[in-house]
């Protein structure tokens, strides 16, 4: 008896000791990157940019759950820096609107932004960080939705960060079928 409690305690406290939260981990959860960095859109490898700059790195802070992203654009001459957050755990979270669903891209003005919000669920999909959004648009009189998926996946050396966004048509009853856009990458590289 006495050997059976001995080594159960030996057993807890190597358990305890490779905790992370004891041994001092505070990035991502146990055997998950850390996406924290700043990173340069390498635009020879994309099929996607942020705008006019490509010069403009984004940033990332990630402490799980949290999962920051900041973009700097430039507008009017001024550079500008959006802060975007996203929840790991799948509670769900608002940010500014960063797309939108049109029937008219050439009507399509940067201020149709103004004022939209995205309402997305972001969760671990292996090693990667995916974030879901619904859209919605009227077109030929009938209710359209979307769904809006982002990937985030960095390379096993931690310095090539890939961005894979797609958008799924959901409507599967509808009169209106878009058309299917190909899938846009940014790949970024730590700066």
């Amino acid at each position: 008896m006495k050997n059976w409690f001995v080594g159960t305690l030996i057993q807890v406290g190597l358990i305890f000791i490779l905790s992370p939260s004891v041994n001092g981990q505070t990035g991502s959860s146990p055997g998950k990157p850390d996406f924290s960095g700043t990173w340069l859109l390498d635009t020879k490898k994309s099929n996607s940019s942020l705008g006019s700059r490509s010069d403009l790195p984004i940033t990332l802070s990630h402490r799980d759950p949290e999962f920051r992203v900041t973009l700097q654009f430039e507008s009017n001459g001024q550079i500008n820096k959006h802060d975007f957050v996203y929840f790991t755990d799948g509670r769900g979270e608002t940010n500014e609107a960063t797309s939108v669903i049109t029937t008219d891209p050439k009507a399509f003005k940067p201020e149709d932004l103004q004022n939209k919000v995205t309402n997305s669920k972001t969760k671990w999909s292996g090693n990667k960080i995916v974030t879901r959004a619904r859209l919605k648009v009227t077109a030929v009189g009938q209710f359209v939705e979307f769904e809006q998926v982002d990937e985030w996946k960095l390379s096993e050396d931690g310095k090539v960060l890939t961005q894979t966004s797609k958008v799924n048509f959901l409507n599967s009853d509808a009169a209106f079928m878009p058309a299917r856009n190909a899938d846009k990458k940014k790949v970024y590289n730590r700066l």
